[in-house]
């Protein structure tokens, strides 16, 4: 029987496929799942756990209940000036979760979505299973900065949304307030939704602006957000959702009719984060790892696009070999035993992304290990 003609033509990610592959080896260094390894705060965790023993975990409020919506309309209104409330609002499983529910909602077929590549490789699967039709915008040429001219160029007037993430996976690069002015210019004047994808915010190394605080896009304006990065708690797959109040129940009954309502535990867990570690400041620790990673791979002839977010280098290998990204990837990992993941997977070639997920003891290590690789091409 033919299955899903969109869901068959997905292939499996690229970083799974290198962590997996790395799996194989011992003594590997693993870099390349964006997942943090610091802990969860301790606190936290503990006073989730006593909400669990002490209480029968029933369903939660479909969307998420009035507090946790209040503490994250607060949370946004403080941090950047923004004007939301609860009905502004939807708690999610994950941030992948409120992101493929939200363009479920918005795309109609053939609606085009504008993203820009590097991009995160789970962007074009979510956009075309939900039958949209992914457009790439060429940043290199720009310098990876967002222009006027860009955007006219791949716009159309099948043209749904622009999905940016800010800070961006894989580059790590942040938006000047100077290029949002540029893209509030253009949503303005266009019936055309802005997805922000703010997964990062959290951690950004210098000046961070949200598009939330501009007030003019208000109605076209839909973020991403969670705690997976913040907070480390990636297992606990808790997101939400900021979305035009007058959409919020086509955006409500999306989510709902895909998962009910996210889990309970995760929900208390959430409130306690904002409650008592909305400034958990874990920022110079992956700065310091960035600036260290990034000094190490451009004096072994890497091309490093300078991070000022989030914890990954990119970073071009064009001078040290001709083998494309994968195979690149896959030679490093066969060699000295460094696990990254090749350009190809966010939509370029002859990149690398190395995830500074590990601490500096063994990037240390990894350094050591890829300076022995590429001494051996010389």
């Amino acid at each position: 029987m033919e299955l899903n003609r969109k869901v068959e033509k997905l292939k499996y990610s690229l970083i799974r496929v290198l962590k997996e592959e790395a799996s194989k080896y011992s003594d590997v260094i693993n870099l390349t799942i964006g997942e943090p390894d610091i802990p969860t705060p301790k606190e936290l965790v503990m006073e989730a756990m006593k909400y669990g023993e002490e209480n029968q975990l029933n369903y939660a409020q479909a969307g998420g209940n009035e507090k946790i919506r209040k503490l994250v309309a607060d949370y946004y209104n403080n941090k950047y000036g923004s004007s939301y409330d609860i009905d502004n609002i939807i708690m999610n499983v994950g941030g992948s979760e409120a992101l493929s529910s939200s363009l479920k909602t918005i795309l109609n077929p053939d609606d085009e979505v504008m993203i820009t590549a590097p991009f995160y490789p789970g962007y074009p699967a979510m956009i075309e299973t939900n039958y949209g039709k992914t457009v790439v915008m060429d940043i290199s040429k720009t310098d990876f900065k967002i222009t006027k001219e860009l955007l006219e160029e791949y716009v159309s007037d099948k043209t749904k949304a622009i999905l940016f993430s800010n800070p961006c996976n894989p580059s790590g690069n942040v938006m000047s307030i100077e290029e949002m002015k540029i893209v509030v210019d253009f949503i303005s004047e266009r019936e055309i939704f802005l997805i922000s994808d703010e997964i990062y915010s959290s951690l950004a190394f210098y000046d961070y602006y949200s598009f939330s605080s501009f007030e003019k896009i208000k109605d076209k304006l839909i973020i991403i957000n969670g705690f997976s990065k913040s907070h480390s708690m990636t297992g606990w797959r808790i997101g939400y959702t900021i979305c035009p109040s007058k959409y919020r129940k086509n955006f409500f009954n999306t989510s709902f009719y895909t998962l009910s309502c996210p889990m309970t535990l995760s929900l208390k867990g959430a409130e306690i984060a904002l409650e008592k570690f909305s400034n958990l400041n874990v920022v110079e620790i992956y700065k310091e790892r960035a600036e260290y990673m990034s000094k190490i791979l451009e004096s072994l002839g890497f091309k490093v696009l300078k991070p000022k977010g989030a914890f990954y280098i990119f970073a071009e290998y064009s001078k040290i070999s001709d083998l494309n990204s994968l195979d690149f990837a896959m030679d490093i990992l066969k060699k000295v035993k460094v696990a990254v993941v090749p350009g190809i997977s966010f939509g370029v070639e002859k990149y690398i992304r190395v995830a500074l997920t590990v601490d500096m003891e063994k990037l240390k290590i990894s350094a050591e290990r890829l300076k022995k690789y590429c001494d051996e091409l010389k």
